[in-house]
């Protein structure tokens, strides 16, 4: 067996940008978490009768996607679950509040068309929101979808929402009242298939948190995606989590719950980084690479530790930082770089080239090293600023969660604390050590 065939199916495994998604992947490959928010989420959402709204934050990576899967999988014979993702949906260098609540309506009026969705279809809400959605969407342009069908409708705002609403919108238009009205028509969609299905709505929208904090800032400013009157799950960056500028906009929501990263590393009572390994974490990483490679155990007979060492799997584990998609990501360059050596297995010394590539993707201004240095000694964020022309001011801390440069973790009894990215621990020391001997 060639090299290639033989890393082939596990390499497979390893997809960093699929999330688990179905039934059978979270059985197989789902590890449980001591951090999960979503036995917290559940319990809260059953114990609400009025439509409550959450906020679910954490690293991009850190698997609040397939804890939101898990949410859904709970709810689903319970609840009527209607996922978005507003990744794939929407323009990402061209979103606000409107295209999100456009979608939101447009998506509940897809679901509401389908056969058996509930019993006695209202045409009369139907029509009303589709009327609705095309003044948004087409405004003087609505006598050219007037002949097509409602699913064709939806399909084509589908491919307009994809572009972004403001090269479509007329300057004059002014669209909070429209918004409004699109709302109205949705709630009482909502309100009407509630009644008739004897089930509570929930909307989960993913996707939101790969937007830097302004243009995040900006649309959950706006009061109009808690007006939905049903159960409501958006996604939010770490960095606008911890931004004061959102302390008013968050209490709009019932609650912020956190997903943060598995920690490698121990901090002290204080809160403070230390070098200690943390085994709890560090052995639940382990088991996310060892439940993958399960699958070819069953089907091939190989053992986990046939492909990965002990310490080669405790590299890799430690320099993920505890950010799922990093592990799973270091985990897939492991079998390139197995492959490209003509070896039957990962061991440190693999380990030690992936580290040594994937480092290659992270990008350090001089600005940002003070402020690594003080998250690493505190194990707190700062709220230094920094000035760029094509950026304006900002807090340099913002950016170093939003990179992945500093990263988020809880204690055992969930208090907060941040570190430097494992990955980035040896150009800290460099840097320090210049300047020390400089002084």
């Amino acid at each position: 067996m060639s090299d290639t065939k033989f890393w082939k199916p596990v390499y497979q495994l390893f997809k960093p940008e699929e999330s688990l998604i179905t039934a059978e992947d979270i059985r197989d490959f789902y590890v449980q978490r001591t951090d999960s928010p979503v036995e917290s989420l559940v319990d809260s959402l059953e114990m609400e009768d009025d439509p409550a709204k959450f906020l679910l934050s954490g690293h991009t990576g850190s698997g609040k996607t397939t804890e939101l899967r898990r949410v859904q999988h709970q709810l689903a014979n319970s609840y009527t679950v209607i996922w978005i993702d507003t990744a794939t949906a929407l323009d990402r260098y061209n979103i606000g509040y409107a295209e999100v609540v456009v979608l939101i309506g447009q998506e509940i009026c897809r679901q509401a068309i389908q056969p058996g969705w509930w019993s006695r279809t209202d045409e009369r809400l139907l029509k009303d929101l589709e009327d609705s959605l095309k003044t948004v969407i087409y405004q003087d342009k609505k006598d050219a979808v007037e002949s097509l069908s409602l699913p064709e409708v939806l399909n084509k705002m589908g491919m307009t929402l994809k572009r972004g609403l403001t090269q479509e919108m007329t300057k004059t238009l002014n669209i909070r009242p429209v918004l409004s009205e699109t709302i109205s028509r949705v709630n009482a969609i909502v309100k009407a298939a509630e009644k008739d299905r004897k089930q509570k709505l929930i909307v989960i929208v993913d996707g939101l948190d790969r937007h830097d904090q302004f243009t995040a800032l900006e649309m959950f400013s706006s009061s109009l995606l808690t007006e939905l009157e049903c159960h409501l799950i958006y996604t939010i960056p770490i960095s606008l989590r911890y931004s004061p500028s959102f302390r008013q906009p968050m209490q709009r929501f019932q609650e912020c719950l956190d997903l943060k990263n598995l920690a490698v590393f121990e901090c002290d009572r204080n809160l403070c980084p230390t070098a200690t390994p943390n085994r709890g974490g560090r052995d639940t990483l382990v088991k996310v690479i060892e439940k993958r490679l399960q699958r070819l155990k069953d089907k091939y007979g190989y053992q986990p530790q046939d492909l990965f060492t002990p310490d080669a799997l405790e590299l890799l584990c430690e320099k993920s930082g505890g950010v799922m998609r990093d592990l799973i990501r270091l985990a897939r360059i492991a079998c390139q770089v197995a492959v490209r050596r003509k070896l039957m297995y990962v061991d440190r010394a693999v380990a030690e080239i992936v580290i040594k590539e994937e480092r290659q993707v992270y990008t350090i201004s001089d600005y940002h090293f003070p402020e690594l240095a003080t998250v690493h000694q505190t194990g707190r964020l700062t709220t230094k600023t920094h000035s760029l022309p094509n950026k304006g001011e900002f807090v340099i801390c913002d950016e170093l969660l939003q990179n992945k440069f500093v990263l988020g973790y809880y204690d055992n009894s969930k208090n907060p604390w941040f570190d430097v990215n494992p990955i980035l621990l040896e150009d800290l020391e460099r840097w320090q050590a210049a300047n020390y001997s400089q002084d």
